[in-house]
């Protein structure tokens, strides 16, 4: 019979778990780029509306002052950071505009 040559079973692993780490780390790092990306584009999309809303307060105030609150659709009201349903009692609401003091 021949010598037994024992295989490096041990150094085997270790050099697959290294890659397998080095594979998990690569992709770790693409997934925290790809997700710094999307909190930069959130932070800028958020900036924007609201820029949006204020632009949008201040056409719909001028509608208010113009028509009366009650006269104002209450679809547009929804979209007004500044608008508040305030309830009444007994299923009645009214819409209330704040003034900038009230936010």
């Amino acid at each position: 019979m021949g010598d037994v040559v024992e295989f490096p079973v041990e150094e085997v692993k270790l050099k697959q778990l290294e890659s397998e780490i080095k594979k998990a780390v690569t992709d770790l790092e693409f997934k925290y780029s790809e997700l710094d990306t999307i909190h930069e584009m959130l932070n800028n999309r958020e900036a924007e509306a609201n820029i949006m809303e204020n632009d949008f307060n201040a056409l719909i105030k001028q509608y208010i002052d113009k028509e009366g609150i009650e006269n104002t659709p209450a679809l547009w009201l929804t979209y007004s950071s500044k608008c508040m349903v305030k309830c009444e009692g007994d299923g009645e609401y009214s819409m209330v505009w704040l003034e900038d003091k009230d936010v």
